[in-house]
């Protein structure tokens, strides 16, 4: 009998693995509406954990028809100096030897010692954060069919911190609802497996570097994320785009992007007549959310693209000036304010093409940074949000938000979409989505219909959030003008190559007819949304989307 064997790397930094980008994306024409009946609320909502506690699915892992395997979560320890996790990875015997292949036995991806990365990351979704690994063990050798124990070691969670999603790189996905338990180690700074010892784990990428597309057309993430106190946890970032303000908001700092087409007339410095609800909006969410502590406001004024560059400058300049003006009448002396002119640097929407007066329109704005009142522990704001699904409001999450309930299964399908990419179809099957903390995950599958193979690096971004496998996913609640994009790991420049809490890329099986799943998270709309409207990109639209 002949033993297959898979060999896994812990090497590959975590925002290359975790949280992959693929910077191409094969897009295609107006998609076709399938819509299924509908299971009443949306299929089973939730899976409690098998007895004894483990939480299982099964997944493909790695590059594009990789590792078939099952993954069992045993739980999250809480002890002295880090957490630690418990699982099992278990590679099955029933895994395609390749794309479009029929029959033949399991064997590794690109044959026997072919080398894969499997990291996973804990996430804290009502503090909006990412923890990385401290240690990952040594690479091990996985036989098929044979189930191996493993740990990871964190940074220590906050005590608040009961339960937290564990997200591992593919289609598996997330583990919501892992529960905190108190452990009596202080941890081994080693993983246990058979034989040599295998714990999943990651680097960290130097800070600073701006990452290109590779040959395949994967892009690597931005490695400019901003490590959270606390050391290895990554603030997450949740992106609404409204009407007349964009909000960015993590857990510790917020940005309202107002529209500079609303507060001033064309080519002018002085506040419209619309201006004064916006300013009177912007400043009670400042009063609210911000900092007891840091009472610094920086305000940055911008331009699109076209005219001079120095008149730009200039104008850039004097509407920040005019919003600094404005803020202090309504805020008082008590802040320390900071206005710039950064002229037609940094936009945040690419001109040129078809949305071309749309994007200008987004790039010439006055954006407002502070940072926010932190809640005991995990981060959390104390302020609480508006209930109008709306950006002229703060989106901050609410303290009462809960961690998600472990999900075995996704449900039944509510509503598929069929998209043209050249010659082939793909068709997306829409899952019900659900909440977890401060989020909402939308949950899909995607199926190649042929005629070939699916590209190996096929993803679906948004041109103006470049790096997410899913960016050009994002939902918008009944009723709302709001639209709710993919969560962002760490800080990152306007229109730079960037992390989003997804799988880490969208193509795990390339074959006709092999379905794989996807998710990506997004900020939860204000209120409680029972149903969204789902825009899947190429796709299209899917109104009435459950919301469990």
């Amino acid at each position: 009998m002949t033993v297959r064997r898979f060999v896994l790397s812990s090497a590959v930094p975590l925002t290359a693995v975790l949280i992959m980008t693929a910077g191409c994306s094969d897009s295609g024409p107006a998609a076709a509406r399938v819509d299924p009946p509908r299971a009443p609320g949306g299929g089973p909502p939730t899976s409690p954990p098998p007895a004894g506690g483990g939480m299982v699915k099964e997944g493909w892992f790695g590059g594009a028809d990789g590792l078939h395997a099952r993954v069992e979560i045993k739980g999250v320890e809480r002890q002295a100096t880090r957490s630690v996790l418990r699982l099992t990875l278990t590679p099955l015997a029933s895994a395609t030897p390749s794309a479009g292949a029929t029959g033949g036995t399991a064997s590794p991806p690109g044959g026997a010692g072919t080398t894969m990365s499997f990291a996973v990351s804990l996430l804290d979704p009502v503090g909006r954060r990412l923890y990385r690994p401290l240690t990952g063990g040594q690479p091990s050798q996985l036989a098929v069919g044979a189930a191996q124990e493993m740990t990871v070691e964190y940074p220590p969670l906050p005590q608040d911190v009961q339960r937290v999603t564990v997200i591992t790189p593919g289609t598996a996905g997330e583990f919501a609802g892992v529960p905190v338990t108190a452990g009596t180690g202080t941890g081994t700074g080693t993983g246990t497996g058979a034989g040599t010892g295998f714990g999943v784990g990651v680097g960290t990428v130097p800070t600073g570097t701006t990452p290109t597309p590779s040959a395949t057309g994967t892009a690597s993430p931005s490695t400019t994320a901003t490590a959270s106190p606390g050391g290895g946890a990554t603030d997450l970032y949740g992106i609404t785009e409204g009407e007349v303000r964009d909000v960015i908001s993590g857990p510790a700092d917020e940005t309202l992007s107002l529209r500079a087409d609303v507060l001033f007339d064309s080519g002018s410095d002085k506040p419209s007549a619309r201006a004064k609800q916006v300013l009177d909006q912007a400043a009670a969410d400042i009063r609210r959310n911000v900092s007891a502590t840091d009472r610094a406001i920086a305000i940055d004024g911008h331009t699109d693209g076209a005219g001079n560059e120095s008149q730009n400058l200039d104008l850039s300049r004097r509407r920040a000036q005019a919003v600094e003006k404005e803020l202090k009448n309504r805020l008082g002396e008590t802040f320390r304010y900071t206005a710039t002119g950064k002229g037609k640097a940094d936009p945040v929407a690419k001109e040129g093409g078809s949305g071309d007066a749309a994007a200008r329109a987004r790039n010439r704005r006055v954006e407002i940074s502070y940072k926010v009142r932190q809640g005991p522990g995990s981060g959390t704001t104390t302020s609480t949000p508006s209930t109008t699904p709306s950006a002229s409001a703060s989106v901050s999450p609410s303290p009462s938000a809960t961690p998600g309930t472990f999900r075995a299964q996704d449900g039944t399908t509510v509503a598929s979409r069929t998209g043209q990419f050249g010659q082939a179809k793909r068709r997306l099957n829409v899952k019900p989505f659900y909440r977890d903390g401060a989020y909402l995950v939308a949950v899909f599958e995607i199926v190649n219909e042929g005629p070939g193979n699916t590209p190996p690096d096929a993803s679906y971004p948004h041109q103006d959030y470049p790096g997410g496998a899913y960016t050009a996913f994002s939902v918008s609640a009944p009723g709302g003008k709001d639209v709710y994009r993919a969560v962002r790991v760490g800080a990152a420049a306007p229109g730079a190559y960037a992390s989003y809490l997804d799988p880490g890329r969208a193509t795990f099986r390339t074959g006709v007819g092999q379905p794989a799943r996807g998710f990506v998270y997004l900020p939860a709309p204000p209120g409680n949304v029972r149903t969204v409207t789902f825009n899947a990109g190429p796709f299209g639209k899917v109104d009435n989307v459950p919301v469990n």
